[in-house]
C-alpha cells in the first residue's frame, strides 16, 4: 500500500503551501483501488509570524504524514522538502488547481503502468514487505 498526502484548503483541490495548507487528505493505494482514508485540519495561527511558530506549523504537518509516501502540494520550501525526503516523504507539487480526486487518479494510473523504482514492490506487494 502506498499513502500520498494532498494540501488543500477546500478539501477538494490539490492548492494549498505545505507548511501553511489548513488541512491534508490522505489516501491509501492498492493495486486495485484507491480511497480517502484522513482528513487532518490545522487551526491557523493569526498574528506575529515568528521562527518558532513556523518551525512547530511544519512539525505538525510533518507529524501529520508520517507514514505517507508522497506529499502532493501547490507550493513547498526548499528546508520542508529537504525535511520530507529525510522522513522518507517524495514531495511533489503541481502549479494548476487540481482536484483531489483527478490527482489520485493520476497518481493511481501511473502506479499501476509504471511505478517509480522506489515504491514499486510497496505497491506491487500491497505494503507487505519481505
Amino acid at each position: 500500500m502506498i499513502k500520498v498526502a494532498f494540501c488543500s484548503e477546500d478539501l477538494q483541490h490539490v492548492d494549498a503551501h505545505f507548511a501553511l495548507s489548513s488541512n491534508i487528505v490522505i489516501y491509501e493505494f492498492l493495486p486495485a483501488s484507491f480511497r480517502r482514508v484522513k482528513i487532518k485540519s490545522f487551526r491557523l495561527q493569526t498574528g506575529q509570524e515568528s521562527e518558532t511558530v513556523n518551525e512547530r506549523r511544519l512539525a505538525e504537518r510533518i507529524e501529520a504524514i508520517q507514514g505517507c509516501d508522497i506529499l502532493y502540494c501547490s507550493q513547498i520550501g526548499s528546508p520542508a522538502a529537504a525535511r520530507l525526503v529525510n522522513h522518507n516523504i517524495f514531495p511533489m507539487q503541481t502549479k494548476e488547481n487540481l482536484p483531489i480526486e483527478e490527482a489520485a487518479c493520476r497518481l493511481h494510473r501511473m502506479f499501476q503502468k509504471n511505478p517509480p523504482h522506489w515504491l514499486e514492490n510497496k505497491f506491487r506487494k500491497g505494503g507487505v514487505q519481505s
